[in-house]
Formats: structure tokens, sequence, C-alpha cells
């Protein structure tokens, strides 16, 4: 197959996506390379761990059929685990015992000066979680706190020399850690997930800063 019968095979394809869609309006890169793939059923979508579903849950009144949004979910759970897993390995060696401790220290040392509250803002925790992590960096000398200029109430969390050099010193087992975490993806396979993982965290940024939902279903995206 040359250039242009690819080209035309393309097209092709494109067509059909556009043709099924039921928004005309709303195509997207994503959605089209998502047309490309055949259909599974979500048994074979299932994660490696969770098996086939018990026959007499299916019969319970309780049973709610599983989906797709399910499926993914669960994927996403269990990949986290797995980076935790790896995580202990990379740091072995490290007075950075956690994932969470590694990104508190990366935030400040990109802001250089930050509160406790837009650390733990930042980081997507609980505060009680967060005021832990922050005291075990600063009892390790990795954080030390400084006086807020623009309010004498709070304190600063300012990055020690030692904390750069903690993290400097993980850098290179993090890069191994995300080679591991992605897998056997080839480039384009990376570069579309990257793309799915950066659309997913958009929404969710925007309901976890929104201060106005407060019931589950409120954080359900828009059909529109």
């Amino acid at each position: 197959m040359n250039s242009l019968e690819l080209l035309k095979a393309l097209i092709d394809k494109l067509s059909h996506y556009e043709e099924q869609a039921e928004d005309k309006n709303a195509l997207s890169i994503e959605g089209f390379a998502a047309s490309l793939n055949p259909a599974s059923d979500l048994e074979s979508l299932k994660n490696s761990i969770i098996g086939k579903t018990n026959p007499e849950i299916l019969k319970s009144p309780h049973h709610i059929a599983n989906n797709i949004e399910r499926v993914i979910a669960q994927h996403i759970l269990l990949l986290y685990r797995y980076i935790k897993f790896y995580a202990k390995t990379a740091f072995a060696e490290s007075n950075i015992r956690t994932m969470e401790e590694f990104s508190f220290l990366v935030n400040v040392m990109q802001h250089e000066r930050i509160t406790k509250t837009d650390l733990i803002r930042k980081n997507i925790i609980e505060k009680s979680s967060g005021i832990e992590i922050i005291n075990r960096l600063i009892k390790s000398k990795m954080f030390i706190q400084v006086d807020n200029p623009e309010d004498q109430r709070s304190h600063l969390i300012q990055l020690t020399d030692y904390g750069k050099s903690e993290l400097f010193r993980i850098f290179g087992k993090m890069n191994t850690l995300g080679k591991i975490a992605t897998g056997s993806l080839n480039d384009s396979e990376k570069e579309q997930l990257a793309l799915m993982l950066k659309k997913l965290d958009h929404f969710h940024y925007d309901n976890y800063n929104n201060k106005e939902l407060k019931e589950l279903e409120d954080y359900l995206p828009s059909l529109s």
C-alpha cells in the first residue's frame, strides 16, 4: 500500500467514524482512534486480578451489571497500586519514603515557597494526611518553615539544600519507574494514553476545586 492508498483508507475510516457518531460536531482524535479498534466485551477488558463474575451474584436483586466506566476505574486504581509497589524499590536507598513525599518535595521545589494549605491542595490529599507528610519532611530536615511576610499567622514551606539533594538523587529512579509504569506500550500508545489522562485530569481538577458540588451525582460529567 502506497501513501495515496493509505490516505484513501484513512479517509474511509474517518467517514465511517463520522457516520456512526451521534453528535457530528463533537468528533475528536481520541474518538476516531478508539473507532479504529474492534469492540471488546467487558469480560475481556477486566484486569488480571478481578476474575469472572460469580453466577450466584448475577442472581442477586442487588446486582448491577458491569459497565466500561467501572472497568476503567478498576484499572486506574490498580495501576496506582502497582506504581506504589514499584516505588518501594525506587525509594529503598533514599530518605524519601513514599510517592506522596516525593510529590510534596517536587511541588515545593517548583514554587520555592508555598503555604501548607496550597501545598496540600495541589497534591489532592486530605488536610490531616497532608499535615503529617509536611511534618515528616520537616523532621527529616528536607523542609523548613519560614515566616510568611504576607500573613504573620501562617508559615511558608521551603525546600532545604538537603531536600534538594535527595530529590536530585532520586530523579533517575523516578524516570525508570515511569518506564516501568507504561509497560510495553509503544510511543503512539503512550501519547494517546497521555492525552486521555490529561483530559480526565482537567475534568477531575475542575470537580475538585468546585466547592458548590456536594452530592456524588453532582460530580458526573455534563451530557451537553
